[in-house]
């Protein structure tokens, strides 16, 4: 009876995650060793749930040329970066809070990210939710330029990533 409850909730749980949140995963690089698309949707709702009630989210995995022109066309960055965000409705903040929806891409490059994950001495899987959740408080509005926006923006990060079970990515930048 008790499994039977549980498992009626949970189909509860995945019903309105299905209904509140639409994602789309493009794999554009030839990278293979990347998460699920279930790892990614898990991520971005841990992110987004407190704040938003709707989430349209597209992520595009690409290589690194790709990559680098994003960043270059776009934040005037000559080389490839690990992620980008970029909020559909930015700068419509009356917007965001009457709707409660989030709309927004990504931007991965999985070769950087291996290569960061590698260096940094992290496992793969715990860069990528790491760069996920970061760029999903992009889109919400978060920025890390100013010292006072870094600390809130690395305490919210910390904070999602323990609660899906992964340490804190900044540790090693604490010596």
């Amino acid at each position: 009876m008790v499994s039977i409850m549980k498992q009626a909730k949970k189909n509860l749980f995945l019903q309105r995650l299905h209904s509140n949140f639409n994602f789309y995963l493009e794999q554009e690089s030839m990278s293979t060793d990347v998460p699920a698309a279930a790892d990614f949707q898990r991520w971005i709702w841990q992110s987004c749930k407190n704040e938003y009630r709707y989430a349209n989210i597209s992520i595009l995995l690409c290589d690194e040329p790709q990559a680098r022109i994003l960043n270059r066309d776009y934040r005037q960055k000559d080389y490839a970066t690990n992620v980008l965000s970029f909020a559909l409705n930015e700068g419509e903040c009356a917007h965001r809070f009457q709707h409660k929806v989030l709309n927004g891409d990504l931007v991965l490059c999985p070769e950087v990210i291996a290569r960061e994950a590698n260096e940094q001495g992290k496992s793969l899987q715990a860069h990528y939710a790491h760069l996920t959740v970061h760029g999903i408080l992009h889109l919400m509005g978060y920025d890390h330029v100013q010292d006072a926006e870094a600390e809130i923006m690395e305490s919210l990060e910390i904070s999602i990533l323990y609660q899906l079970g992964y340490n804190n990515p900044y540790v090693q930048d604490e010596y």
